[in-house]
């Protein structure tokens, strides 16, 4: 069985899977005006890397750091930094938590250039002081002629995000495949119904002992 991962970074491999990126990363210059900030929120692991040069603020005391799932928070960990995150990955289910604990606090929110902003407009609609940062931006690949062919053959493909499903079907999809398609959230299952196509969400993506024996249950 042929299983690829578009996810971009070949941070946690697993064996049996097969991780073929559809685009890159490309660092951006930023600063940081405060550093009286007494919480962080990090929105992917793209995030952590790029801001791992002021790691150092994220160990002062009394200090929060919420990661959006538990891929960014093993990050946010392989740098010795404790972190909250939902069960499930996602925005919305961040707010859920962050929503207990936001008075008197001052946050700063890190993510790419094009990351969803739901989590900083939350924190601006309920008064609370916040900023964010983008230190990092999505670069396309330049040619994806060489991959349509093993995507052709893949019997499974899991999708981590909604741009990835963009490039996908843009670049490499071919009609009247058996390909079983895989998501990691509602936002993204969304995003391939839209485009009339069915998927599955995987309960266990996050878990390396369970997810190909769940892909293979649900072929």
């Amino acid at each position: 069985m042929i299983i690829i991962d578009t996810k971009a970074t070949d941070y946690k491999i697993i064996d049996g899977i097969t991780n073929i990126p559809l685009y890159g990363f490309k660092p951006l210059k930023y600063k940081i005006k405060n550093i009286d900030f007494t919480d962080f929120i990090f929105q992917s692991t793209q995030a952590v890397l790029q801001f791992s040069k002021h790691i150092n603020l994220l160990k002062k005391k009394n200090i929060n750091v919420y990661a959006i799932g538990h891929t960014t928070s093993e990050v946010l960990n392989s740098f010795g930094i404790e972190s909250i995150s939902p069960e499930k990955p996602g925005s919305k289910h961040l707010i859920k938590i962050i929503k207990k604990n936001i008075f008197n606090k001052k946050f700063l929110i890190v993510k790419g250039s094009d990351g969803l902003n739901d989590i900083y407009k939350f924190l601006k609609e309920s008064d609370v002081l916040s900023e964010e940062i983008n230190v990092y931006k999505r670069i396309e690949l330049k040619d994806y002629k060489a991959l349509v062919n093993k995507f052709n053959n893949a019997d499974a493909i899991i999708f981590p995000s909604v741009y990835a499903v963009e490039i996908f079907f843009r670049e490499i999809y071919t009609k009247n495949t058996n390909t079983k398609l895989f998501c990691v959230s509602d936002r993204i299952l969304q995003e391939l119904k839209k485009r009339g196509q069915s998927g599955f969400i995987l309960d266990n993506y996050f878990s390396s002992n369970d997810l190909i024996k769940e892909i293979k249950e649900s072929i």
